[in-house]
């Protein structure tokens, strides 16, 4: 079939123009007027809406309703909004005078598998000249990166086609851009994007890497983790997602050996510290994760002062209390050293707090101390950073610097007390020549004789 016979063209106008009422009749939110005014602008000859519109060929059954492309689709899709129309992406011929059967078409692209949409959304995405019409400085590494990911490798390898491909994850015909805020993969949006595969436990069954089986609770310990929190309560879109861990279109696990540099991306000092100590070497020889060891991987919590030390519940007692991979009873005591040293600072600045507090409510100017006192609480997240470097002496010097200014806070503090006690004092004091003045005033005119 060369062409469309010219009697079809009048079907073709009525099913273009039916699509496009039902289309905006159905939509529960009128799109913007601009790409609207676009999606009309498909005319009865464009070939695509003959067979592809909501009242084409190929509308009716169940079995082609993937294959059916709406308005409230395409309008919302960033390629749309660009000027690009289905040919663009798909190939072949827009006109119903010109068109012939995909089949038998070479300019047409196929998607006969799931394994042909990556090189498909490449022949645009990884050509620069191309991209370059849309983007001064574009990103064309996509497709050569989603090879490389635990996606296209199973994809690839093992023609493993429920793998994770570009619309899984970006979308097919609904395509938003990146910083859209219903887009797919806006960052409030990624956790639940990668949960619509990894959360599905019939779909993720059996599925390892490495050796090391996926599970499917990722999202559900992710959403109680501290991450979670800061993006989701406190709308914090630097917090980490999944794709800030795991890459984005070369998304792979983290290995024992990558894990810390993974969290390193965004803790850098902390990362820093990590990587200089011995403890490093021997969690990678030990076959144990990093960070992870004592935070956990999706499921992160706010540390505390109370995962330090020996005491029941510390993660450094998992290890040091029972001589677990190689861990020492010196090891034990610097990490119940460094506990002591921070519940000796954060008990001064408690303290110190209290005392200004009670002398501000006494009316007495302490925004000079209040100040002050922040830089005991930078000392003391300083020293909890550097437990990271395992070592006793770091942490001493800057516990050491918080206690100086909380010394000098406490001074500071009595002193605004000590004012209020002593200005209590001469005001007792001053009132009694006062009462005396007033008692002799009034002596003296009762004491004066009547004009009566």
């Amino acid at each position: 079939m060369n062409a469309l016979p010219r009697c079809l063209v009048a079907i073709a106008l009525s099913s273009s123009v039916a699509f496009s009422v039902a289309a905006q009749e159905d939509a529960p939110n009128e799109p913007p007027a601009e790409e609207t005014a676009a999606f009309e602008t498909l005319t009865e000859d464009y070939s695509c809406m003959f067979c592809h519109g909501k009242t084409g060929t190929l509308s009716g059954t169940e079995k082609n309703q993937h294959l059916i492309v709406t308005k409230e689709d395409l309008v919302v899709d960033i390629h749309w909004q660009k000027g690009l129309r289905c040919h663009d992406c798909h190939g072949g011929s827009p006109a119903l005078d010109d068109f012939t059967d995909h089949r038998n078409d070479p300019s047409f692209r196929s998607l006969a598998s799931p394994q042909d949409i990556p090189v498909f959304c490449g022949h645009c995405h990884s050509n620069a000249q191309y991209m370059s019409r849309f983007r001064p400085s574009p990103r064309v590494d996509q497709e050569s990166e989603y090879w490389t990911s635990g996606h296209g490798k199973r994809l690839q390898q093992t023609g493993d086609v429920k793998v994770a491909t570009c619309v899984s994850c970006h979308g097919g015909h609904n395509i938003r851009a990146v910083d859209d805020l219903e887009s797919l993969v806006y960052p409030t949006q990624v956790a639940k994007t990668c949960a619509t595969c990894h959360s599905d436990a019939e779909l993720m069954e059996g599925r390892e890497y490495h050796g090391r089986s996926f599970g499917h609770q990722q999202f559900e310990l992710w959403s109680k983790s501290v991450h979670a929190h800061a993006m989701m309560e406190k709308g914090d879109l630097s917090a980490a997602t999944c794709n800030d861990c795991h890459g984005n279109h070369g998304a792979v696990p983290q290995d024992v050996d990558s894990l810390a540099n993974a969290c390193g991306t965004c803790h850098v000092k902390v990362a820093k510290l990590f990587a200089t100590t011995k403890m490093k070497h021997q969690f990678e020889k030990t076959d144990l994760p990093g960070c992870a060891t004592c935070h956990g991987n999706h499921k992160i919590h706010s540390p505390t002062d109370e995962m330090l030390g020996m005491a029941g519940g510390a993660v450094c007692a998992r290890c040091h209390e029972q001589g677990k991979h190689g861990a020492t009873l010196a090891g034990a005591e610097i990490a119940k050293q460094m506990h002591d040293e921070l519940a000796q600072l954060v008990t001064q600045i408690s303290s110190v707090g209290e005392k200004l507090d009670r002398a501000e409510r006494l009316g007495m100017e302490i925004r000079g101390p209040r100040f002050r006192l922040r830089d005991a609480n930078d000392a003391l997240t300083n020293a909890r950073t550097l437990v990271h470097s395992f070592a006793i002496e770091p942490v001493q010097q800057a516990v050491t610097e918080g206690l100086t200014v909380t010394s000098e806070v406490n001074s500071d503090a009595e002193a605004a007390l000590q004012e209020h006690t002593m200005r209590r004092i001469w005001l007792g004091f001053s009132l009694v020549p006062i009462i005396a003045v007033v008692t002799l005033l009034l002596l003296y005119i009762r004491s004066m004789p009547s004009t009566k």
